[in-house]
């Protein structure tokens, strides 16, 4: 292919609708061509034109890609990601929790406090530092959320404890910072301290990740409470600042929350209950407004995941299928998907070409290169991403 083959505005209208696999080859075609498909505004254009989204499964110490969007059976396919070679180079029998995505940035945690940044579809990936933060370990943590905030174009993983102070790293500036927790009054039980609610003596897990909403992260906390009371917790990536919304009824082992057509929604975590429904918020910020969501067919657990052809919801559900939701009837099929695991944790993420950056320690900033090399570092405090190797 050559330049002159196509008219320059022609080739600016259609690079942007290609996806990023076409894109990688037709880098080579010229240096014109790789400095155009590299430009930052160009990798913005694209993000917001191809939305190429797949589903994001992970199980045991495995993590699969499926392109919910082709037109012959849908298959599971390995994703290669990044682990950690130098804690623990043995294959792990947790499942890699997924924490959140934004933008094709993927954050994941391989191990207890062990996470990483990366872009599936460009195999871009970068380590994030230890927090040393005030609150403890990963033992102390209840909750953990990754966004973006576009006003500062800065992502954000949260770490999330019972103590007055959270944890916020920054990928812009490559470090961690204390951020003031989510210290809720409530007014039915003055005399409780006004942390939100974990009890690690009755062994109750993390919260699920957050979800990443209007710029900002959201999690259900449970308030000191026997009835099942909760309130959402949300925090403000641009200004790091946090404030609460109601919830629409009781939950004993609390909500998930999740995004439908753009709205926030509520799904109960898994308690032994079968439910036929689950709420949406229709108007962000108004609590008036939580609508209920009537599903045929009970579930243990639900967790939406995008929207598919026909105005419906692909939705995994119980853990271990996926199935088509038609909001319009509350009734939902079967979605086929080969190589699939039997148990599984789902998201989805696009494919774009925003870089990861990697931190350095010499300059205290962001420089941007592909993990191919395997090589060790003499880096002390900052962990070299070439330190780190794709699992297979």
């Amino acid at each position: 292919m050559s330049n002159s083959n196509l008219p320059p505005e022609l080739i600016a209208e259609i690079l942007p609708h290609l996806p990023v696999k076409s894109l990688s080859r037709f880098k080579c075609v010229s240096k014109s061509w790789a400095t155009r498909i590299s430009d930052p505004d160009f990798v913005k254009t694209h993000l917001h034109r191809a939305q190429f989204r797949r589903i994001l499964l992970s199980s045991a110490n495995s993590l699969y890609s499926i392109d919910h969007e082709t037109d012959d059976l849908a298959a599971a396919v390995d994703l290669h990601y990044p682990r950690d070679q130098t804690q623990n180079p043995k294959p792990q029998s947790h499942a890699v929790q997924i924490i959140g995505s934004c933008n094709g940035l993927v954050c994941i945690m391989t191990q207890p406090d062990i996470f990483f940044i990366f872009n599936p579809t460009t195999h871009q990936s970068t380590r994030v530092p230890y927090a040393k933060m005030g609150f403890g370990g990963p033992s102390a943590a209840i909750g953990y959320g990754f966004g973006y905030a576009p006003s500062i174009d800065d992502y954000k993983l949260v770490k999330a404890a019972p103590s007055p102070d959270i944890g916020v790293f920054s990928l812009r500036d490559g470090d961690w910072h204390l951020r003031s927790g989510f210290l809720y009054q409530d007014p039915e039980n003055p005399t409780r301290p006004g942390h939100f609610y974990r009890n690690p003596i009755k062994g109750e897990d993390p919260l699920p990740p957050a979800t990443s909403l209007n710029g900002s992260l959201h999690w259900v906390f449970k308030l000191y409470s026997t009835e099942g009371r909760c309130i959402i917790g949300v925090f403000n990536l641009e200004t790091d600042k946090r404030g609460f919304m109601q919830v629409p009824e009781t939950a004993v082992s609390g909500f998930s929350t999740g995004v439908v057509n753009g709205n926030l929604c509520l799904m109960h975590r898994e308690d032994g209950l079968r439910r036929g429904y689950f709420w949406v918020m229709k108007e962000y910020g108004v609590a008036e407004s939580w609508t209920k969501i009537l599903v045929e067919d009970p579930f243990l657990v639900a967790k939406p995941l995008c929207l598919w052809k026909n105005s419906k919801i692909l939705i995994a559900k119980d853990k271990k299928e996926l199935v088509l939701f038609d909001p319009k009837d509350g009734t939902y099929k079967n979605f086929e998907v080969g190589g699939i695991p039997n148990r599984f944790y789902a998201d989805s993420y696009v494919e774009s070409l925003v870089t990861v950056p990697v931190i350095t320690k010499k300059k205290k900033s962001l420089v941007t290169v592909p993990v191919i090399a395997k090589k060790k570092s003499n880096l002390s405090r900052f962990v070299c991403v070439s330190d780190y190797e794709f699992a297979v």
